[in-house]
């Protein structure tokens, strides 16, 4: 048996945006997690930047 979860998915911003509509009060919750989330993504894809530059990276076909 489905749950609504299983129809029903949203993402980080979307679920902020949702409660900064249902409560106003939340906005500077929501924001600072959103700014967290996005440093998070910034440093991930800085890593990558990085292992993309070197050579020393050797993809295998399995």
């Amino acid at each position: 048996m489905s749950t609504l979860t299983d129809y029903f998915y949203m993402n980080l911003h979307e679920e902020c945006l949702l409660k900064y509509l249902i409560n106003p009060l939340e906005l500077f919750y929501t924001t600072e997690l959103l700014k967290n989330n996005n440093e998070m993504l910034c440093g991930k894809y800085e890593k990558l930047q990085e292992i993309a530059k070197q050579n020393s990276v050797k993809y295998n076909i399995v």
